[in-house]
């Protein structure tokens, strides 16, 4: 009986690779593509560019400047804070007074709205006071510090009139890596993978044509959401209308975290695949079934051994050990894959690529799972100091407002500012 779960493991881990390996040779054949020949080079339409903020995020300033020297001509500024003494704030006006060219509105939320999450109303706040000669909605989340080119190469793919929105990616590579960030990045760099294969957009760098805000009713459609942008492909898809994922358009952010952020992180991520993407039962499956084979094998190993199968306890733990390695390699691929697009944007500073060590794997695979767990679970979570109420997917309830702490003098904990996003 021993030996037989012991080849199922073996299977296990087998199968674990394989599937792996294909989401990984997929999003790396992705990002080695180009977008559609359907693009309009001469399409300039007026975007307005949403920023929320709360909280002065480590590079905020950072952002601020970078959005200020976007090559695009034709866009304004829109940022909203829920707070008018929220520490972001002034950043936003040290940078308006020190920066001609940095001419933002500002809007603050005079009544947060408690059937849906801050950021949803903080877009829905910036939607509802738009120009009228605004054609299209970028969104850009705080820690997010976009290259002069972002703008452009955002929105040119809403030149085809059966796209609706258009998406990047994310990537984090630590300027001062430590081991939570390098749990984080393995994490991510799955997720990202995952991402490409499942069409799940990422909310800090995306954008939306206003006429389909206004035709899929997206103000009202946010209006009880905890999350603006896991929400948008079913409803595009409503309207026969694509989503876009713009290939070379993959941004870093190089901040540090902790273990318990990134946990946190990680499950909210979780979260709002749960609530709004058709991938959920995918990634459960995922989750769960690589962390059967990682107990089975930690557990057999040794089991095998002990009960006189040395050649069938071998045998296993050498799989394992491949099994670690390949995923170490596959990382690699993805990490190699981004870097590349990232370091071919043109932006001043070069990302250098990490080598995490096989602990950060390991822990990886255990935070993994137990985040999943979690989020099944999960009937109140916490976002940017905020407790919401989970009832159900269209029922989320703001238990109890409050200014950001940091706007009250006390510094926020060092990984669990990553933006309102």
């Amino acid at each position: 009986m021993v030996l037989t779960f012991g080849w199922i493991a073996l299977g296990g881990i087998a199968s674990l690779t394989l599937m792996q390996a294909v989401v990984v040779n997929l999003h790396r054949r992705f990002l080695q593509s180009s977008v559609a020949a359907s693009i309009d080079g001469a399409f300039q339409p007026q975007v307005a560019v949403i920023l929320c903020v709360r909280g002065s995020d480590p590079r905020l300033a950072d952002a601020l400047r970078a959005i200020s020297n976007l090559n695009y001509d034709q866009f304004l500024v829109h940022i909203v804070a829920d707070n008018p003494n929220d520490a972001a704030m002034g950043l936003v006006q040290r940078e308006m007074a020190t920066n001609p060219r940095f001419t933002p509105s500002l809007h603050f939320l005079s009544a947060p709205s408690k059937t849906c999450s801050l950021k949803c109303s903080a877009i829905i706040e910036a939607l509802s006071n738009l120009e009228e000669s605004i054609e299209v909605i970028a969104l850009i989340d705080a820690d997010v510090i976009p290259d002069p080119n972002w703008l452009t190469d955002l929105i040119m793919p809403l030149s085809d009139p059966t796209v609706g929105a258009t998406t990047g990616n994310r990537w984090f590579a630590s300027a001062n890596p430590n081991f939570a960030s390098s749990v984080r990045q393995i994490w991510n760099g799955a997720a990202v993978a995952q991402m490409t294969c499942y069409e799940i957009p990422w909310g800090g760098s995306l954008a939306i044509k206003r006429s389909v805000v206004e035709d899929c009713d997206l103000i009202q459609h946010w209006s009880d959401k905890f999350c603006e942008d896991t929400t948008l492909p079913a409803k595009l898809k409503a309207r026969q209308l694509r989503m876009v994922r713009v290939p070379n358009l993959i941004l870093n952010n190089d901040e540090s975290t902790t273990l318990k952020a990134t946990f946190h992180w990680v499950s909210r991520q979780l979260l709002t695949v749960r609530l709004y993407h058709s991938a959920w039962p995918f990634v459960v499956f995922h989750s769960l079934f690589s962390a059967t084979c990682l107990v089975l094998c930690l557990a057999l190993i040794p089991i095998l051994f002990g009960s006189g199968y040395p050649i069938g306890g071998s045998l296993l733990a050498i799989g394992f050990a491949f099994f670690q390695i390949i995923n170490a390699l596959l990382f690699s691929q993805i990490q190699k894959s981004n870097l590349a697009v990232i370091n071919n944007r043109p932006v001043d500073c070069q990302v250098r690529p990490c080598h995490p060590g096989f602990a950060a794997f390991l822990v990886t695979q255990i935070l993994y799972p137990w985040a999943t767990l979690k989020t099944i679970f999960t009937r109140v979570v916490s976002w940017r100091g905020i407790s919401y109420a989970i009832r159900s997917r269209n029922q989320i309830e703001m238990i109890q407002y409050h200014p950001y702490p940091d706007t009250l003098g006390s510094p926020a904990k060092n990984g669990e500012r990553n933006s309102i996003n």
